[in-house]
């Protein structure tokens, strides 16, 4: 039963860090760059070196989440099995299909924001590529609503998990 609990309390700490973290680079941190300075130089220099720890932190949380999120299961699924009841059986199915329908989309725009949007503001920060407001205004716009969509995605799945 510790374990069980602990698990419970990794996995919920990870979901903290991640749901957090976007919804305070989203809501607070993106618009406060965007309107603070009119240049670009600067502009990028704070994303950069903001979004490389935000992501290094958002990706360990969610492999914990990854990872913890069956041995978390456990419990409710032998519940939903014990009971012999058909109708709980369908119910914890469906509710568990859409849950990792949602987090199968979350593991999928994570790396995606990352590997093509954050990483392209950390190489025009290193000089790599050349610096364009226009390419800056719309790689912050489309990270920003990128993580709307990963914040809504996420309080889905933290409903769906109380259904379970």
């Amino acid at each position: 039963m510790v374990f069980f609990n602990l698990m419970r309390w990794i996995h919920i700490l990870s979901m903290i860090v991640v749901l957090g973290g976007y919804i305070f680079l989203t809501a607070f941190w993106l618009p406060v760059i965007r309107r603070s300075t009119e240049d670009v130089r600067i502009r990028v220099h704070f994303l950069a070196r903001t979004l490389r720890p935000f992501f290094t932190a958002v990706v360990l949380a969610l492999m914990l989440l990854i990872m913890t999120g069956g041995l978390y299961l456990l419990p409710p699924a032998y519940r939903a099995f014990g009971a012999g009841d058909e109708l709980a059986l369908a119910s914890f199915h469906l509710v568990l299909i859409l849950k990792l329908a949602s987090v199968f989309v979350v593991a999928f725009l994570v790396p995606m924001q990352l590997f093509s949007m954050a990483f392209r503001l950390t190489r025009m920060d290193a000089g790599i590529y050349p610096l364009d407001a226009e390419v800056v205004d719309r790689v912050t716009g489309r990270m920003q609503v990128v993580s709307y969509l990963i914040i809504a995605l996420l309080v889905v799945i933290v409903v769906l998990s109380t259904r379970l």
